[in-house]
């Protein structure tokens, strides 16, 4: 029997539980900037290109760009986890501050609007992230929690409802 280093069975457990990941998303998150993870691959994690999915997910596009944005928040949380739909991560700061990074596609950017406008359909948070594919939306949304929006792939902020110190780096 093949023994599992503590930091592979961590990672092969992150990916069991996100579904997938970019290797550089996985180099960041696990200070592991030079290991290119092939230890981790087995029958339970394959490699499609650059990305790490577990097997029983296939890959979801929005939660790579939420964990884009988790990966530019790597030194400032205490932890993080996986959350259901709209919100897909959510972390907490050094600070005690809790985040909901929230990603709209195309087809449900009308509904997550809704949501994130009705003050009692999602669960309580000090700031938000919104991620959209464009810039249009910014102005419809009108919840009272400072939340920061940006456009994907290349995570422009549009906003600056949240202070300089929250921003995306």
């Amino acid at each position: 029997m093949i023994k599992i280093k503590e930091k592979d069975e961590k990672i092969i457990n992150f990916l069991q539980d996100f579904g997938s990941a970019r290797i550089d998303q996985l180099q960041r998150l696990f200070d592991e900037y030079n290991n290119n993870f092939r230890s981790i691959l087995s029958n339970m994690i394959s490699r499609k290109g650059n990305i790490f999915v577990h097997n029983t997910q296939k890959i979801d596009d929005n939660m790579l760009v939420a964990l884009d944005i988790l990966c530019r928040y790597k030194g400032r949380f205490v932890t993080f986890h996986k959350n259901n739909f709209p919100i897909y991560i959510t972390f907490l700061t050094k600070d005690h501050l809790l985040y909901h990074i929230i990603v709209a596609d195309e087809e449900n950017k009308k509904g997550i609007i809704k949501l994130i406008n009705s003050p009692l359909c999602l669960p309580k948070a000090d700031r938000l992230i919104l991620a959209f594919p464009d810039r249009e939306d910014v102005d419809k949304i009108t919840t009272n929690i400072p939340f920061l929006y940006c456009t994907y792939p290349d995570l422009d902020v549009v906003n600056d409802e949240i202070t300089e110190d929250d921003e995306i780096y």
